[in-house]
């Protein structure tokens, strides 16, 4: 009887490992870019936004999306005008989350591609420490 069972047992945990090894793997890119925005827009003169780019399930066909130049240009749009709210640019809808002060308002923005026709997710984080408005 212990024999039988043994060899039962065998048998399935050899049918399940083809399951598990032919099952769908998650890949991951992630990018850090470096990005210059105009001079007199950030607190203590910095004219630098790190960005940071995630992509899950890169495929070659939607490359442009997490490249240099398209991370810059959505940066650009959001530091460069000042933004402070909801924007959308280059396929990316950005939400600044933001804290405030009497010194800096300072906006920590997520950033998503918006409907891609591929299982490719791309999250870009930036944060932009903006000057205080200035009374006029």
């Amino acid at each position: 009887m212990f024999r039988k069972t043994a060899l039962v047992g065998a048998a399935l945990a050899a049918l399940a490992l083809p399951a598990t090894a032919g099952a769908a793997t998650t890949t991951t890119q992630n990018h850090t870019y470096h990005i210059a925005v105009n001079p007199g827009k950030l607190v203590n003169g910095q004219d630098t936004v790190t960005a940071n780019v995630k992509v899950t399930n890169p495929e070659n066909s939607v490359r442009r999306f997490w490249s240099r130049s398209t991370i810059q240009r959505v940066v650009w749009d959001g530091v460069n005008k000042g933004v402070q709210k909801p924007y959308m640019s280059e396929g990316f809808r950005c939400t600044p989350v933001l804290d405030g002060s009497m010194n800096a308002s300072t906006a920590r923005f997520t950033c998503k591609l918006q409907g891609a026709d591929v299982p490719t997710a791309v999250t870009l984080t930036f944060t932009a420490p903006y000057l205080p408005p200035t009374a006029g």
